[in-house]
């Protein structure tokens, strides 16, 4: 979106312009007049302007010397100069004050359409091209590819020409995700997030314009507010607070985006990277906010966890699982989570520790249940997914929702497919390093335990006791073969815990004592027991 102000001490040839083209098709949302220099040079005072169309004759100062004042106050400002007289000085100097364009009174409509459109491209690539530049540099700065010292960063922006100097300070707003209401194809991402850029653009950075956007992450985004030291701050970062209130307001309503604005103090140069990096800690240590602009004071706690965080029911939920009832066990995670939300101070360490207890419970559980997690949770279990699983409660809701239903619909499907002799083959395999009485298995199939030593004989010809012994001597020939573990932690692994029975029954199936059949197989490699 674009400002054009219009100057001309004739308000009819002025009010003529304003009304003979529709601004809009090309992105001009405000139009200002102002009737001679004095004027004008007021309307910059209370905001600035992308362009300018200027009167070169005026009783009050020309045209050409009020250009000359806003290419040194306003150098952003394009000029576009019009006359009632093709006088070649005026148009000599219009040139070399660096105007885009000369036009004779009074302007075809058609015409100055054309050049307003030419113009606005201008400005458009420029822009875009410094935004970049810019964009690079504050990056560079916040990964440390540009060391952060006063001298260093000056050399780069004399290099790269970008509109900041020495005496300027720099007020850091970080501008966090905490979630979309919709789920995201990559697509749709690419999408929201060129969405989300405009928004800020045209919300946050209005009348700021030198203010840029950094792109932190998917997830993290920057502005970075530069100003003179002799401007009010107060008044400045009041302003810049209303924008982000409609910023945040704007995303919820019509993105379906949820998000926050921190506020970092107004810092020099030098000092933006680590004004960064406390905000970001500080944001670790409030996942709960939200939908909020919040004020950074400067001061970090070791320990932002607020008050004590009661325990999930990790054993409760454990043995839940063991039972199949998996639907309950969602419902009570979601409830249990719904009651962080409330929790003040909370911080990513308690998310963090959350899913690491989680973690654990529902692959013991699952192996109880005689599954294997890495058969379900391949999509679960990624470093990325781990990262947003604990960036918010809401991501930590969906990932204990996502893995109960992987690990439902898993079950459901083994539950379709499996044979009962099949179901207890593996829940043996998986099993063999625990107990494995037969009131454990029927518990597992849901059969009696007299039922299922009948079954089993018949179908495979052997006992439950002595198949799951075949099991074992086969996983610890194995392990004696392939491994340089003890032969004591070979009889653990394979459930025995007394390393005499483990030796004799060994020596009864193969006929040979583990450490004789270690030396067969692996007859360079000597082990004590």
């Amino acid at each position: 979106m674009y400002r054009l102000l219009i100057v001309d001490d004739e308000a009819i040839i002025a009010n003529g312009i304003k009304a003979s083209v529709d601004w809009n098709c090309v992105r001009v949302t405000s139009v200002t007049i102002a009737n001679n220099a004095r004027q004008a040079k007021e309307k910059f005072m209370e905001q600035p302007f992308d362009m300018m169309i200027c009167d070169i004759e005026m009783p009050q100062g020309s045209g050409l010397e009020l250009y000359e004042w806003v290419r040194e106050y306003h150098p952003q400002t394009e000029c576009i100069f019009i006359t009632c007289h093709a006088d070649f000085q005026y148009a000599k100097k219009a040139l070399q004050l660096g105007s885009f364009e000369y036009l004779l009174k009074p302007v075809p409509p058609d015409e100055l359409m054309l050049v307003m459109t030419r113009l606005i491209n201008k400005i458009r690539d420029e822009r875009e091209a410094a935004g970049r530049e810019a964009e690079r540099f504050w990056q560079d700065v916040l990964n440390q590819a540009i060391p952060s010292t006063k001298d260093k960063m000056m050399e780069i922006i004399r290099k790269q020409k970008l509109s900041y100097t020495g005496a300027m300070e720099f007020l850091p707003v970080l501008i966090p995700i905490s979630h979309w209401e919709k789920p995201l194809s990559i697509r749709d991402a690419q999408l929201m997030e060129y969405a989300l850029r405009n928004a800020m653009e045209e919300i946050v950075v209005l009348r700021c314009p030198h203010a840029q956007i950094v792109r932190i992450s998917p997830e993290y985004f920057m502005i970075v507010f530069p100003h003179e030291r002799t401007e009010d701050h107060d008044r400045f970062r009041k302003e810049i607070h209303g924008r982000c209130i409609d910023f945040i307001k704007g995303c919820n309503q019509y993105l379906g985006c949820h998000l926050s604005c921190y506020f970092g103090k107004p810092v020099p140069m030098h000092e933006v990277r680590n004004m960064a990096e406390q905000l970001m800690a500080f944001k670790k240590c409030q996942v709960n906010i939200v939908d909020r602009v919040v004020f950074y004071n400067g001061q970090l706690k070791d320990e932002c966890e607020g008050h004590q965080i009661p325990l999930p029911p990790i054993p409760v939920w454990s043995e839940l699982i063991k039972q199949g009832k998996m639907k309950q066990v969602i419902d009570e995670a979601q409830r249990y989570l719904d009651d962080w939300k409330r929790i003040d101070n909370l911080g990513v360490k308690g998310l963090q520790r959350f899913y690491q207890n989680f973690l654990q419970m529902m692959l013991y559980a699952l192996q109880q249940h005689g599954i294997r997690a890495d058969d379900i949770f391949s999509d679960h279990l990624t470093p990325a997914r781990a990262l947003a699983a604990t960036r918010s409660v809401n991501d930590l809701q969906s990932w204990v929702k996502g893995m109960l239903e992987a690990a439902l619909d898993h079950i459901n499907k083994v539950d379709a497919s499996e044979t009962i002799i099949e179901k207890i083959k593996r829940y043996i395999a998986l099993n063999l390093d625990q107990e494995l009485s037969r009131q454990y298995i029927a518990d597992y199939v849901g059969l009696s335990p007299d039922y299922i030593v009948k079954l089993f004989k018949k179908e495979t010809g052997l006992s439950v006791s002595d198949y799951i012994l075949t099991e074992r001597i086969k996983l610890a020939k194995e392990l004696l073969a392939k491994t340089d573990t003890t032969v004591s932690n070979v009889a653990l692994a394979v459930g025995f815990y007394n390393f005499s029975y483990f030796s004799t029954l060994f020596k009864k199936e193969v006929a040979m004592t583990p450490q004789e059949y270690r030396r067969e197989t692996q007859p360079a490699i000597r082990v004590c027991k």
